[in-house]
């Protein structure tokens, strides 16, 4: 069973930290997990999440390797099981 988790990180830190969490709440080692830059462009979330005020992008979410990623301003990284979603039949 996986557990979600949370970590501070500082911008430059942001790509790592989520890399990092991934593979360790699926017990494996980061490079058997797929890249980051598969579903998301790292220097992107850094430059969103750098400069003088770092709250400026008070929040970013993102599907990676089956979770959830939520990112806040103040620096925490948050990795929390992704649910799937259903899709209805419009007929």
């Amino acid at each position: 069973m996986r557990t979600d988790r949370t970590t501070p990180a500082t911008p430059d830190s942001l790509p790592e930290a989520i890399v990092s969490l991934v593979a360790e709440l699926d017990g494996v080692a980061v490079t058997d997990i797929p890249p980051l830059a598969s579903v998301v462009d790292p220097d992107a979330l850094v430059a969103l999440f750098d400069g003088p005020d770092e709250t400026v992008a008070s929040e970013v979410e993102f599907d990676y390797a089956g979770y959830r990623i939520h990112l806040r301003g103040d620096g925490d990284v948050q990795v929390l099981e992704a649910t799937p979603v259903k899709r209805c039949d419009a007929n």
